[in-house]
């Protein structure tokens, strides 16, 4: 969206605190530089009454998101306030001060206290319970959930992952066949387990750390009813691409549940190899607008998933 003129931006924007019944906005700047991320256009408004606002444009043309994050705040799930939103991707936020949780760990400023928060805060999203083994993505408008056997999903990403390292690492496919047994031989444990809200794309980018270290989950574009495991593998995997070795065992105190660390790395596995032979990392390399620091980030998080993914044959004695 660099070819957008910043007109453009700053009309949606008065427009949307006008729908919202806003004060008018005194000053306007671009978040991150030139407000590009990797998903959408972001810009920080100043208001009259001394608020701040964010106005996201997405990449690509979407309907408001108003009733999917009424649905979550209905349901206990803490989000940003939405003030207003129109059916072309434009919306307006409320503004969460602080740094992300990924600049903490970048300057090493992190502590066990933001750790234990973040790990609460993930908890009350996984709160939200669905009955087995309902899956399904939480739409704008709409909730489509469908049964989805766990173990049957874990197994059919690795045979899709399966032709990927046969082709391009062949020396992790007893690796990978290790994994599967081990899903197999644990189906009654991972099937235990119930589906619940999650984030749909947590990473260290979309949290926020405040300047008193109180957490907040941002950009809720994708969530979806899943086993909540899946995303905390995920997560877990993030923190990796940030430099840690996984997530400390603060966040696993604040989040209170117990975590099986041999099922959370099965599952941290599928996904890893299921990442590496998807088609987002050609996608993202013949993406012409995407910006500068999120090639050079993405890059950074493929070289790094793919020196994991060596580890995989010592790291999956640990499966028994």
């Amino acid at each position: 969206m660099n070819d957008d003129p910043p007109r453009r931006s700053r009309e949606a924007l008065n427009r949307l605190v006008a729908a919202a019944g806003l004060p008018s906005v005194t000053s306007v700047r671009p978040i991150n530089g030139d407000g590009d991320g990797l998903d959408n256009h972001l810009v920080k408004a100043e208001l009259t009454d001394g608020r701040a606002v964010v106005l996201r444009r997405s990449r690509v043309e979407s309907a408001s998101p108003e009733s999917r994050i009424g649905f979550l705040r209905s349901n206990g799930v803490t989000t940003p306030e939405l003030y207003a939103a129109d059916h072309e991707g434009t919306s307006l936020w409320e503004f969460v001060p602080g740094r992300t949780l990924a600049e903490a760990v970048e300057t090493g400023t992190v502590t066990g206290t933001v750790w234990r928060r973040t790990g609460e805060a993930l908890a009350e999203v996984h709160g939200v319970v669905f009955p087995a083994p309902l899956q399904g993505p939480i739409e704008v408008d709409s909730l489509t959930l469908r049964p989805v056997d766990p173990v049957e999903e874990l197994c059919a990403s690795l045979h899709e992952s399966a032709v990927w390292v046969e082709r391009e690492h062949p020396h992790l496919l007893e690796a990978l066949r290790r994994v599967e047994g081990f899903v197999v031989e644990h189906a009654a444990e991972i099937r235990a387990e119930r589906p619940t809200v999650t984030h749909g794309d947590i990473n260290l980018l979309n949290i926020v750390v405040t300047d008193d270290e109180a957490v907040r989950l941002i950009d809720w574009d994708f969530p979806t009813v899943r086993y909540p495991l899946a995303e905390i593998a995920a997560f877990d995997e993030h923190a990796y691409l940030h430099g840690l070795e996984g997530l400390p065992h603060a966040f696993f105190e604040g989040y209170g549940r117990a975590v099986p660390e041999d099922l959370l790395l099965a599952y941290r596995v599928v996904g890893c190899l299921g990442w590496l032979s998807s088609d987002d990392w050609r996608e993202w390399d013949e993406t012409p607008d995407l910006p500068g620091p999120a090639r050079t980030r993405l890059r950074a998080w493929h070289e790094r998933l793919l020196a994991w993914a060596d580890r995989l044959p010592d790291l999956v004695k640990a499966l028994g």
